[in-house]
């Protein structure tokens, strides 16, 4: 029997009760209406023999009890999938389905297209033949001479191409053999695969694998090829292993025509009480330093959690060792780190609780020193102990306690054991306006030192500090730079008195005079550390405006001016230092905040009042209007140690272009400190970036790199990786993102 319909709508419906269901659904309450759902209904696989499958044509005909022939601008829909063509024969009773003319198979809003398919709707395979498909999820499309469906969210195709790039653009594909594409698994393997770009094979790897999302999978990483001074040409191919979901393991081989071959391994490993990473990197015999050289790290972090009594443990390792002073200079590939002096290791238990913290550690330092500039290494903490407790509101006042405990060990310098206790108490008067905080405070320090390494005898030493910490606070409403604020006008005065005590034939383990700042100027002691405590009777006076939006709380500017007065002439000094007869310090000015839409300022200066003179400054200057553009221009000056200029840049512009830029110049010693020149070009699905970059890192020497780096969408990154080296040399670098449809990973991923 032939039925003839024009637009006929058949449901073959497959399981008892099914016609009973969907007449209850269509009775809805007053008030619904219909709405639009772009994505078909996912029924769960286990439930697919109570699903429906919906026939629509302009012919639709029968041949017995188990077959639907539709024809002319047909579609089959069950589950989630669909099948358009111009003849589609459907068998009810095992679910297979055979299309011809003008064939689209949507599953889960992918798309595949070919003139002939054969597919089973219950165990979702089949095949097609010249299929051209589009991952939309994904953001990926390609062709294929035959492509198998094998199973939910698997297909394999025969003579496949993959890419990224947008309907009629083939700027970069990879073709190979055969090509299957994972979706459960977020993978995509191909074998006898070449990467193609504009038509030219970058390279062929018999099995090439790459990630369809961004999330770890075990393989080599893109490789990385760059070219600098030091090293000449450089080439390296990690391979990364996905161990566990919380641990990975990557292996370096890294190739230097002049140096030789290395090999760097890194484990990285993550839980919710612990983290940690260990590295170690291998050179032996380099070919210029004529020794093996190596690199050795552990840093782990670890959160023990709560005791019986209310507090929380932590601990802290880190580990570091390199076979040579010179081996960050010659050898790091991050150029960040080629200027690290002193490398820790160091072990830290601690504990913290609402009542205050403790903790315990040993620590000392490898010091890698520069032959034209050597430093004094520091100090050894074998160990040192800390412990600092705060009680509030005890009858209106508040109760503090610092304590600390440390033995020095130094292989030079005198060596000796320092106990401080400093116990104190404040008086906190707090309105809405303003507040007043009188504070009493005792120091006490004992020396015990170390007869073999010192002449210094032990000694004690005990003083009373007092200080007064006050404040005011006013508000107006204010209009700047064409926006509604809130101005605050913020006085604040500071005043400590501490008696002198010699302190002259004591040790110096940690002491130093720190730079004067907007923190240091209230604060009790002149000197850091605890081997000096300045004598005091002091004022610090301060003032400090802020433009507030009161639509967000937001700061938008603060300005502000401090400077201290000494009511009396300081006597204690570090050795070798002069003494401090001056009657003020120097006048501390500050600027910074967002002036106009696109524009930020910061900006410093210290000027020293007793000499008329600017002693540092520091001014910087931002625009950026948008991402991808972003201009930075700063001028530091120290009267005695640097004058330089720094402008960096980055701005698009247009035609996927971007030019980047710094420029880094000491005008003290005529010498270049950093340049760097490049740019970078963004297509639809890929992006180029070249850059080249000249930095002293070390006193008369300098090294040159280049880097060259290709980024295809939704695959991988090949080349060196100028990234890091862009965000920190220009302030305010973004990352130009390409399509948003077409993933791109972040952090470089397997390709093998």
């Amino acid at each position: 029997m032939r039925l003839v319909h024009p637009r006929l709508v058949c449901a073959a419906l497959l399981a008892f009760g099914s016609a009973s269901g969907y007449a209850q659904s269509a009775e809805q309450p007053p008030g619904v209406g219909l709405r639009i759902e772009t994505d078909l209904v996912r029924i769960p696989i286990e439930n697919r023999d109570a699903v429906p499958v919906f026939v629509d044509a302009d012919t639709i005909s029968g041949r017995g009890q188990n077959e639907i022939q539709a024809e002319g601008n047909a579609s089959l829909r069950k589950r989630g999938q669909v099948v358009f063509a111009d003849f589609i024969r459907h068998n009810t009773t095992d679910g297979d389905v055979s299309a011809q003319g003008n064939v689209i198979l949507v599953q889960r809003r992918n798309e595949v297209r070919g003139p002939y398919l054969f597919f089973n709707l219950e165990r979702e395979t089949g095949f097609m033949d010249n299929p051209v498909y589009v991952l939309t999820e994904l953001g990926g499309r390609g062709f294929a001479r035959r492509m198998f469906f094998e199973g939910e969210d698997r297909f394999r195709a025969e003579g496949g191409q993959y890419t990224t790039c947008g309907p009629e653009n083939e700027d970069w594909y990879i073709r190979a053999d055969e090509l299957m594409i994972d979706q459960a698994r977020n993978v995509g393997t191909a074998r006898n695969a070449s990467l193609m770009f504009y038509g030219v094979p970058i390279f062929y790897v018999p099995t090439l694998s790459f990630p369809l999302a961004n999330e770890r999978k075990s393989g080599f990483l893109a490789p990385t090829l760059s070219v600098s001074g030091r090293n000449g040409v450089e080439f390296s191919a990690p391979y990364y292993w996905a161990i566990a979901p919380n641990i990975d393991y990557t292996v370096i081989p890294r190739a230097m025509v002049k140096r030789g071959f290395q090999i760097g391994n890194e484990l990285r490993y993550l839980d919710t009480s612990y983290r940690g990473e260990a590295r170690f990197e291998v050179l032996p015999s380099d070919r210029i330093a004529r020794e093996d050289r190596y690199l050795a790290s552990l840093q782990h972090n670890h959160n023990f959690g709560p005791d019986r009594f209310g507090g929380n443990w932590a601990g802290l390792l880190d580990l570091q060792k390199v076979s040579d002073d010179l081996y960050f200079r010659d050898l790091a590939t991050r150029i960040a780190i080629t200027s690290q002096t002193n490398l820790p290791r160091e072990g830290l238990l601690a504990r913290g609780a609402t009542w205050g913290s403790f903790f315990i550690r040993a620590q000392r330092f490898q010091t890698l020193q520069d032959p034209l500039a050597p430093i004094t290494p520091p100090y050894a903490r074998l160990p040192q102990m800390q412990l600092n407790a705060t009680q509030l509101d005890v009858f209106r006042t508040d109760l503090g306690l610092a304590s600390e405990y440390v033995n020095f060990s130094h292989p030079t310098l005198p060596n000796g054991q320092r106990l401080v206790v400093n116990p104190n108490v404040t008086l906190p008067l707090q309105t809405t306006f303003g507040f007043i905080k009188p504070k009493l405070g005792l120091h006490a320090t004992r020396y015990l030192m170390d007869e073999q390494t010192t002449t210094i005898e032990s000694a004690t030493r005990t003083m009373p500090i007092v200080s007064v910490d006050s404040g005011l606070v006013f508000e107006r409403d204010a209009r700047f730079f064409g926006r509604d604020v809130t101005q605050t006008l913020e006085p604040r005065l500071f005043y400590s008195y501490i008696p002198f005590r010699d302190q002259s034939r004591l040790p110096v383990f940690d002491s130093a005079l720190p730079d004067p700042n907007f923190v240091t100027l209230f604060q009790e002691n002149l000197y850091s550390g605890s081997d000096r405590i300045a004598d005091a009777n002091q004022i610090t006076a301060g003032l400090v405006s802020r433009a507030i939006d009161p639509g967000d709380g937001a700061e938008r500017i603060r300005v502000g001016v401090a400077q201290r007065f000494y009511l009396q002439e300081l006597q204690v000094t570090l050795p070798g230092a002069p003494e401090r007869g001056r009657s003020r310090s120097d006048l501390l000015g500050a600027l910074t905040g967002q002036l106009w839409r696109g524009w930020i300022v910061d900006a410093g200066l210290q000027y020293s009042t007793s000499l008329s003179s600017v002693e540092r400054t520091i001014a910087g200057i931002r625009y950026a209007p948008e991402p991808g553009k972003v201009l930075n221009a700063s001028y530091r000056y120290s009267r005695t140690q640097l004058e330089q200029i720094d402008v960096s840049a980055q701005w698009r512009l247009g035609g996927g272009w971007t030019t980047l830029a710094r420029y880094n110049y000491s005008l003290r010693d005529r010498t270049i400190l950093e340049a760097l020149a490049g740019f970078q070009y963004d297509d639809d699905c890929w992006s180029f970036r070249f850059v080249a970059n000249r930095i002293a890192v070390a006193t008369e020497q300098a090294n040159t790199a280049f880097f060259i780096q290709i980024e295809l969408g939704g695959l991988s990154r090949v080349g060196s990786n100028p990234l890091e080296l862009l965000r920190r040399s220009i302030p305010g670098y973004t990352d130009t993102e390409l399509n948003p449809t077409r993933p791109v990973n972040e952090i470089p991923y397997p390709l093998l």
